[in-house]
């Protein structure tokens, strides 16, 4: 028994030892790694990491990630998310939404502004992009479900692709938007005929038009302000003194865009998706005994608004784009030559070139005239005589 203890103590007195070596040692790793990780040489090399210039372009990426190559794919699978049913609004969608805009927000950043500081022309067209992702899948989510037999990535109904294909879009700009500006996009449907859907966007400064309910997303109504009696009474003075046919003061850009359903090859027309996706309810002649009297009237309704509509979309049917594609004069006449576009360097550089050699010449231009006066000044003809002669006697001599 004896044995057994003192043969116990031995094990418990090694085993101490053990671990006062190994922490030991542990401990002088931690303080060699601390003293590495902290010594001048590794402090130096993430200043030069985190140097000024990586700093500033750090930030240049951070206020244009709007900009960012790849963004603007993220930016349109965002909007076509609300096509999936987790996504959609518990809302359900009816007819008397049929007309009415979703709004999405942006702004311009830096990388989109052009020489004049305001944002870009070309850049509307990608903000109208995603704009009309967002209200094409919040509006049709139900029928788009129905088309593609589910709503997987890879759902297709009878091996065919359902899309939405844009036809032509066309943009009309009446006011700027500055630097880092942040507006507003009003997407509505506009209207519609037997193969084409035509949507109408509203590019509008921020806070300009405050809407009156949101019928979709009942739960951001009680974000939105409603104005003080004064602020009422100057809201409804404004409208009363501008003419009908102005336009909104806040309304900086409208664009129109014709898009048509296709399943595959095969066309689907715009009435037919929004019959499945409950938006538009059948014609009054099919179901005349189930309608009442209001469902009928709104119908009427809804056909003036889209007869309207389709004149004002006449600039992009077929017959406005068939005439200027005709056009195209092609291989019928001469041209007047050919650039090359690239990046931009190729003028830059050659810019440079001429405008360097021309200051050059200029120098030496200056210079030879300044020379050039300053020996007619100077000039004596007496001391050039007497420095001839002088000259040619020391000669002889």
């Amino acid at each position: 028994m004896d044995n057994l203890n003192s043969t116990f103590m031995n094990n418990l007195i090694k085993a101490n030892v053990s671990t006062h070596i190994v922490s030991n040692k542990l401990g002088y790793i931690g303080t060699a790694l601390g003293s590495e990780i902290l010594s001048p040489t590794v402090v130096s090399r993430i200043w030069d990491i985190c140097s000024l210039w990586n700093i500033l372009f750090f930030l240049l990426i951070i206020t244009n990630l709007k900009c960012v190559p790849f963004i603007w794919h993220f930016r349109i699978l965002n909007g076509i998310s609300r096509t999936i049913k987790t996504q959609r609004t518990k809302t359900p969608i009816n007819y008397t939404q049929i007309f009415q805009p979703l709004i999405t927000t942006s702004h311009a950043p830096l990388m989109e502004i052009d020489f004049m500081m305001h944002k870009t022309n070309s850049s509307y067209f990608a903000d109208v992009d995603v704009a009309r992702a967002h209200l094409l899948s919040t509006l049709f989510s139900t029928g788009i479900e129905h088309m593609r037999g589910g709503t997987g990535i890879f759902a297709y109904r009878n091996g065919a692709i359902f899309t939405c294909a844009l036809a032509s879009v066309s943009c009309s700009f009446r006011r700027e938007l500055k630097a880092y500006e942040p507006y507003e996009l009003w997407t509505r449907v506009l209207s519609w005929d037997e193969k084409w859907i035509y949507l109408i966007t509203h590019f509008v400064r921020k806070g300009a038009a405050n809407p009156k309910e949101f019928s979709l997303y009942p739960e951001q109504n009680p974000g939105s302000r409603v104005p003080t009696e004064a602020e009422g009474e100057k809201l409804a003075e404004k409208r009363a003194s501008t003419d009908e046919m102005n336009c909104h003061p806040g309304v900086v850009a409208t664009a129109l865009s014709k898009c048509v359903f296709k399943s595959g090859r095969r066309t689907v027309s715009p009435a037919y998706m929004l019959r499945n996706s409950g938006i538009l309810l059948p014609a009054s002649g099919d179901i005349t005994s189930e309608l009442n009297e209001e469902d009928s009237s709104k119908l009427d309704s809804i056909e003036k608004i889209r007869v309207r509509g389709l004149e004002s979309a006449r600039p992009l049917a077929n017959e406005a784009v068939q005439a200027l594609e005709l056009e195209f004069t092609g291989e019928k006449g001469p041209v007047l030559g050919r650039h090359v576009d690239g990046i931009g360097l190729e003028g830059v550089l050659r810019c440079s070139y001429y405008l360097t050699l021309r200051t050059f010449r200029s120098i030496a231009r200056y210079t030879v005239s300044s020379i050039l006066s300053t020996g007619e000044k100077n000039y004596d003809p007496k001391k050039t005589i007497e420095n001839t002669v002088s000259m040619s006697n020391s000669l002889q001599s």
